[in-house]
């Protein structure tokens, strides 16, 4: 038993590695919303010249719901960032 304690990190590594982890994911969450906004607004301007109904309905559903989901995957991550509670089922 004694072994299997010593394979386990402390406490401390284990945040501090956590703790990396998060930052480096920082930049990838920024431009995956960013993304997500800049294509919501390229998608919306294109709908205006689509011609073919349900084609358009469905981009610009599949666009909206995207970016609303992006949207809150930025705000949880800064909520867990801030040790905040997160919100909705994501």
């Amino acid at each position: 038993m004694s072994k299997v304690v010593e394979l386990m990190p402390d406490r401390a590594s284990a945040d501090k590695l956590q703790a990396r982890a998060f930052r480096d994911l920082e930049c990838k969450v920024c431009d995956l919303d960013r993304m997500g906004e800049i294509t919501e607004r390229l998608v919306a301007d294109w709908c205006q010249e689509v011609t073919n109904e349900r084609c358009l309905e469905l981009a610009n559903f599949a666009v909206q719901h995207l970016a609303d989901m992006l949207r809150e995957f930025r705000t949880n991550y800064d909520a867990a960032w801030h040790d905040e509670p997160q919100r909705g089922g994501s």
